[in-house]
């Protein structure tokens, strides 16, 4: 019978080898910093994914301001309006809706006459990855994101009488 006590965990405690492995504290500043800077590197990459949301809603921002001056030079929602819509769309890479509300047309066309105001409104959505699995597809977030813009018309219509 071995009735030898092995410490404080007594049958169940590691060899003596094991023992001073686990007790020795030479190192041990450096796991710490090694585990630090896997935390530090874990967290500038997530604020790092982050900020593509924040430029995508930047550049629907932008594309909203952009059709509202041109509706407020024109002084109507005119062909060049949507030009300007679907440049920046392209070049964003953004797929938005776009409506104008809270608008009166002067003399039943898309004219809008002046100190008028109205409403550019975009709508769009964005899908931030969570995950990406190689066997499965990406585990997604869809976003949704909103401008809306007011402007005032800057031209004045002459109205036949």
């Amino acid at each position: 019978m071995n009735r030898k006590h092995r410490g404080i965990w007594g049958r169940n405690s590691p060899p003596l080898p094991f023992k001073k492995l686990l007790f020795n504290r030479r190192g041990s500043a450096y796991y710490e910093l090694i585990i630090k800077t896997l935390v530090v590197i874990t967290l500038m990459a997530t604020v790092m994914s982050f900020l593509s949301i924040f430029t995508a809603y930047l550049n629907l921002n932008h594309m909203c301001r952009r059709v509202v001056r041109v509706v407020e030079l024109e002084g109507q929602v005119s062909d060049k309006a949507y030009d300007v819509f679907y440049r920046l769309k392209e070049q964003t890479g953004l797929s938005p809706e776009m409506t104008i509300e809270n608008v009166q047309y002067c003399d039943g066309s898309q004219k809008i006459q002046l100190r008028d105001t109205f409403t550019v409104t975009m709508t769009d959505s964005y899908a931030f990855t969570l995950f990406k699995p190689s066997f499965a597809p990406p585990i997604q977030i869809n976003i949704p994101m909103k401008v809306s813009i007011t402007g005032m018309s800057e031209k004045y219509w002459k109205l036949p009488e």
